[in-house]
């Protein structure tokens, strides 16, 4: 049992560094490097925000008018966010990191639209998930009254997606709980079983991932292994040649 808990602490120590960041990801489906399973145990989390996909589109004629219009647009966004702080406007990188929205950020990342002589843009809007909501209904429903208030510049249309996300600040914050938990459950499975066995256990200096597992909730795992064998073998090996 010793062995269990002294790798755990090896490992937690080992990453705590690589893990001291801050930044916000948007989760949109699991997170794995080989795309396997989510083992047994997890530990599931609310995210930390709800948030909306907005596409912006422009069929002015002029390349000029179009941009024009759609700053402006952006203008209106951006000033009616500030008067509403539970309201917060972000752009998503390649990575799905959440990343703050500026007009030069925004301006660079217009692009050309579905059909001829468009040019369109996407953004996100957010807002906090409260400890007390469970479901994500009121909250998209708020987004949603946010950018119908909105007023369009010229040809300008704003649209919204159907479907609201959720991302977490810092998910690497959760690895020594869920670490906790599954040495946890491995040592109630050995104890069970009783001092003439002992535990491999495989995988846990791998990083942590994470799904969506609910409305607004997070499940977090890892991609661990491990065997139960008794104290007279030196490793599973022995087990398979048997």
């Amino acid at each position: 049992m010793r062995f269990i808990f002294i790798i755990g602490a090896i490992f937690i120590l080992l990453n705590q560094n690589a893990y001291a960041q801050v930044d916000e990801i948007i989760v949109t489906a699991v997170r794995t490097n080989n795309g396997s399973d989510s083992p047994g145990i997890f530990l599931e989390k609310k995210g930390d925000f709800l948030l909306l996909e907005v596409t912006i589109e422009n069929d002015s004629r002029e390349l000029s008018t179009r941009l024009k219009e759609i700053e402006h647009t952006i203008d209106n966004m951006i000033t009616a966010a500030q008067k509403q702080p539970d309201i917060i406007l972000n752009l998503i990188d390649e990575n799905d990191f959440v990343r703050p929205l500026s007009m030069q950020t925004f301006t660079a990342g217009i692009r050309r639209g579905r059909r001829p002589d468009t040019s369109m843009a996407t953004l996100k809007v957010k807002t906090n998930i409260p400890k007390a909501v469970g479901d994500s209904y009121k909250l998209a429903r708020k987004l949603a009254v946010f950018i119908d208030g909105i007023t369009e510049i010229g040809r300008t249309k704003i649209q919204t997606s159907d479907e609201a996300v959720v991302s977490i600040v810092n998910p690497y914050q959760y690895r020594a709980e869920l670490v906790s938990k599954i040495l946890a459950d491995i040592n109630t499975t050995k104890n069970a079983l009783g001092s003439d066995y002992r535990v491999i256990l495989k995988g846990m200096d791998k990083g942590i991932y994470w799904t969506r597992s609910g409305d607004l909730n997070l499940a977090f795992f890892m991609d661990y292994s491990f065997q139960i064998i008794p104290t007279t073998l030196n490793s599973y090996q022995e087990i398979i040649e048997d």
